[in-house]
């Protein structure tokens, strides 16, 4: 649970950047993270960061999704073999693989707001902000 509420601490200070890109993931990237992209997203963040120890690296992609987040979660409880825990003081989904992926599902009853590179409101609203993070020993 340490490591879990690592990830989550991690998640809240990562919302910050924006770039509008719709699709699927690159296969590349859906590789490395062991996790498929859920259709018709569009990126908030994308990062690919080793630690300054050179002993961690941390892949993480977040992407928005106008869908319900039980339709999210029922793509990735499927395709993970897995099932999600709901909390629900934060409306967060959150599903671990065996091969050390995390996928969290954020959706608030009024939205996750959309921001920008500086972290500032762009106006724009989503009804899900979906999180896949792979933490990798070097």
């Amino acid at each position: 649970m340490k490591h879990l509420g690592t990830a989550v601490i991690m998640l809240s200070i990562v919302f910050n950047a924006s770039i509008g890109i719709t699709g699927s993931m690159p296969a590349s990237n859906a590789m490395t993270l062991g996790v498929p992209s859920y259709p018709g997203w569009t990126v908030h963040r994308l990062d690919d960061e080793g630690d300054s120890s050179g002993k961690m690296h941390v892949y993480q992609y977040q992407y928005y999704s106008n869908d319900k987040a039980t339709q999210i979660v029922g793509f990735y409880e499927e395709r993970l073999n897995t099932k999600a825990v709901f909390m629900e003081a934060t409306a967060t989904y959150t599903m671990n693989t065996p091969d050390g992926a995390m996928v969290q599902i954020i959706a608030p009853a009024d939205g996750v707001a959309q921001t920008d590179d500086a972290g500032n409101p762009t106006g724009k609203s989503w009804a899900s902000l979906i999180t896949i993070i792979r933490f990798q020993n070097q």
